[in-house]
């Protein structure tokens, strides 16, 4: 059996964006991530600096690449997409190696 995926994807707002406004589309985001084959769990924190760490658990990289394509095509989804400057986003897959708590 394949190790879990660990997607993270760090990112800025976009110009113009608060993050009230921002705070009102992750609802649908989770919704739809949690929905997704292979989904395990969701965390999204914020930095001091303002950049945002969207960190989720697949059960395989297949998983994670599905889900991250069929995101970027979810017309629900467009306001968090909109929220998100794109030039400042990061994604990466990494096996999982521990979890603890």
């Amino acid at each position: 059996m394949a190790d879990p995926i660990i997607e993270t994807v760090s990112f800025k707002l976009a110009s113009g964006v608060s993050e009230s406004a921002f705070r009102a589309e992750i609802p649908a985001s989770t919704t739809f991530i949690k929905a997704r084959a292979g989904f395990k769990a969701r965390r999204l924190s914020k930095g001091k600096d303002g950049r945002w760490l969207d960190h989720i658990e697949w059960d395989t990289l297949a998983a994670a690449q599905a889900a991250s394509e069929a995101f970027m095509q979810e017309p629900s989804l467009m306001g968090f997409a909109q929220c998100i400057d794109m030039e400042s986003a990061e994604m990466r897959h990494q096996e999982l190696e521990l979890s603890e708590g």
